[in-house]
């Protein structure tokens, strides 16, 4: 995914359509995945999606289902904004 968006539009449970601010672009080498950290305006919750590539190439957010993917992604962030 590009790294220079800063906001996406997402779909939400209802079916409405929800523009999120981009926070920043994670990359875990260990498991070759990107992933996306949002929010919403004016919330401070973070919501995370897993950047996949279909056959075509063509990207498409998701959200993490797997605890194990979550919480490692989840420590990574933090680390991140550590470092800031």
């Amino acid at each position: 995914m590009e790294n220079d968006v800063q906001f996406i539009d997402v779909i939400d449970e209802n079916g409405n359509e929800e523009k999120l601010e981009v926070v920043t672009y994670l990359k875990i080498d260990d498991i070759n995945s990107e992933y996306v950290v949002a929010i919403k305006d004016g919330e401070e919750e973070a919501v995370v999606f897993k950047v996949l590539k279909d056959e075509d190439g063509n990207e498409e957010l998701v959200t993490i289902e797997n605890e194990a993917e979550f919480e490692m992604v989840e420590e990574a962030y933090g680390l991140l904004m550590q470092e800031e």
